[in-house]
């Protein structure tokens, strides 16, 4: 089944860069027990194509498989491009032949109340119908930080969340740029808007972004995630979100309110300073072009997983990665963390008891500290650090105030894409439509999709 699920995420067409720094062989991850036995017990891993993951899952299935001379790990993969990750799933889950099963990561906020009549999709769907084995009471559990405790729902947890990324609020920075104008990194909005007004002054193009598709909507959504958030603890994401998602159904908010019209304020600022031809740039090319330019585009616009591709284009280039400052308080201009891979054990498993001592196998600390450095992923263990590469000086000393990314409003399967929220694709500057217009469209839209 595809997962539909509504989200302000770009979900960029990417391969994660290696962020490895040298060659991790099976023999370095901590192992412990062991098997033995003539006849070997097949474990079955699955997860989707994403070239640095599928490597480390394999040297983990190596070391798994020293450790326990009696099993042999099968690993099945497929891309989410084409509906192929789906399609792979469904006859895993339908024939019953997977044991550990990756999941893009949901979070509690994702789940509408039954009394609405609005259904879940994909993993959600999995999720509710608890075709997944609860968690909760896993030791392994206990490693992760409960501020980004996702696959929850109804007092269980159905996933192990090990990959998560910054994408809306993400920013790239040429750090010598900066310095040659005595420029600091921007903590506020209105701070970030004379930073590139002293650019443009320079003769420089402010802000770099993909365009073609759409990552613009990286702005739009990270200062949305910043006013939503602002003034309330991480640990108080989901409930946030949640609130806002009851009071959108209930009528009591929606996209006309003085938040969003704020945001598209802020956003439509910003946007004042991107570089002419931004319509026309394609994600897959831009971090390169980004990187080759060093004299211009001070800001990029994008998401953390692509740092390592950044500095692979231009080994040379001196650029850091910070937080879209999206309120007028420093305090509160944090990462919002987009919950990515999941880990999950099928109920209808063959292997229970063997698939949760491999899910605690990887988790293991230095296990897991090989994982993040090998996805490029932020790590949700407080006691795994987040590798500090080149680029991640800001990002190590902050990813522990972030938040999980904001969740969409609760809104029907078979609703209009605008009542998801505005599409920066066709507002101004990218299209002709105002934002007033766009905001009172999707408003319509919304309260017109609830109410069928």
């Amino acid at each position: 089944m595809a997962d539909r699920s509504r989200s302000f995420t770009v979900r960029p067409l990417r391969m994660v860069a290696v962020a490895a720094t040298g060659t991790l062989v099976a023999a370095t991850l901590t192992a412990c027990g062991s098997g033995s036995g003539d006849s070997k017990t097949t474990l079955v891993v699955a997860q989707w194509t994403n070239a640095a993951a599928v490597e480390q899952t394999k040297k983990y299935n190596q070391a798994f498989e020293q450790a326990h001379p009696d099993v042999e790990i099968k690993m099945q993969t497929a891309p989410t491009a084409n509906n192929a990750w789906p399609t792979l799933q469904n006859s895993l889950l339908t024939s019953k032949r997977v044991d550990v099963l990756a999941q893009f990561a949901k979070s509690p906020s994702d789940f509408p109340p039954e009394s609405t009549g609005i259904k879940v999709q994909g993993t959600a769907t999995l999720i509710a119908s608890k075709q997944f084995v609860d968690l909760s009471d896993q030791p392994f559990m206990k490693r992760f930080d409960p501020n980004q405790h996702v696959m929850e729902y109804k007092g269980g947890t159905y996933g192990v969340m090990t990959s998560a990324y910054v994408n809306n609020t993400g920013l790239f920075y040429k750090k010598d740029l900066l310095d040659k104008y005595g420029l600091k990194v921007p903590t506020t909005f209105d701070e970030f808007i004379d930073v590139l007004k002293t650019f443009k002054s320079k003769g420089k193009s402010g802000i770099f972004v993909a365009g073609k598709d759409g990552y613009q909507n990286i702005v739009w959504a990270g200062i949305v995630n910043q006013l939503l958030m602002e003034g309330k603890p991480a640990g108080e994401a989901n409930s946030v979100y949640t609130k806002r998602a009851e009071q959108f159904y209930k009528g009591e908010q929606n996209w006309t309110d003085p938040l969003y019209k704020d945001a598209s304020d802020r956003y439509q600022q910003i946007m004042k300073y991107i570089e002419p031809n931004a319509s026309g740039v394609p994600a897959q090319t831009a971090p390169g072009v980004w990187a080759s330019n060093k004299d211009d585009f001070p800001f990029f616009v994008d998401g953390s997983y692509d740092g390592n591709t950044i500095a692979q284009a231009n080994p040379g280039l001196n650029f850091g990665f910070f937080a879209v400052p999206g309120t007028d308080d420093a305090a509160w201009n944090r990462p919002a963390i987009a919950p990515d891979l999941a880990w999950t054990v099928p109920v209808s498993s063959k292997q229970q008891k063997l698939a949760l001592e491999y899910l605690d196998f990887i988790t293991q600390k230095d296990n897991y500290a090989q994982w993040v450095k090998a996805t490029g992923s932020l790590s949700t263990q407080p006691g795994v650090p987040t590798p500090n590469l080149k680029w991640t000086d800001w990002l190590s000393q902050n990813a522990d105030k972030g938040y999980i990314n904001a969740s969409n409003p609760w809104t029907p399967a078979d609703a209009a894409e605008v009542a998801d929220g505005p599409q920066t694709q066709d507002n101004a500057p990218f299209g002709h439509k105002s934002w007033d217009k766009a905001l009172s469209e999707c408003a319509n839209a919304y309260t017109a999709s609830v109410k069928k």
